[in-house]
C-alpha cells in the first residue's frame, strides 16, 4: 500500500519523452499529466504518442476495475516505445481537414 502521507507523485504510464501520467496518492483516485523529460505538468507529444498513452491507460490493470469492456477491447493491441515512433506522422493536409472551421 502506498504511503498516503507522501506528497510525491507516483509515475503510472508514459509514452514518449514528454508524455506521462502520475498518481497523486494523497488525493485518492486522482491522476495528473506530467512530462518525464521536463519534470513538469506540460505533457506533450505527437498524435501517435498520445494514442500510445491512451492504450497504456486502457491496458493498465486499474482500467479492469473502472471500464472492463475498454480494457478488454484493447488488450491485444501492440504498445510502441518512443523510439519505435508511430506508423507515420499526421500530415499537414490531415490536420487542416480535421480542424477545418
Amino acid at each position: 500500500m502506498a504511503d498516503l502521507s507522501n506528497f510525491e507523485e507516483v509515475p503510472v504510464v508514459r509514452a514518449g519523452k514528454r508524455l506521462g501520467v502520475n498518481w497523486q496518492p494523497w488525493m485518492d483516485d486522482w491522476f495528473v499529466s506530467y512530462s518525464p523529460r521536463n519534470s513538469n505538468s506540460e505533457a506533450e507529444g505527437q498524435w501517435g504518442q498520445w494514442v500510445d498513452l491512451a492504450l497504456r491507460i486502457l491496458q493498465d490493470p486499474l482500467t479492469k476495475h473502472t471500464r472492463p469492456e475498454a480494457h478488454e477491447a484493447v488488450a491485444a493491441l501492440e504498445l510502441r516505445d518512443f523510439y519505435d515512433e508511430t506508423d507515420r506522422e499526421v500530415t499537414e493536409d490531415e490536420l487542416r481537414e480535421r480542424f477545418r472551421r
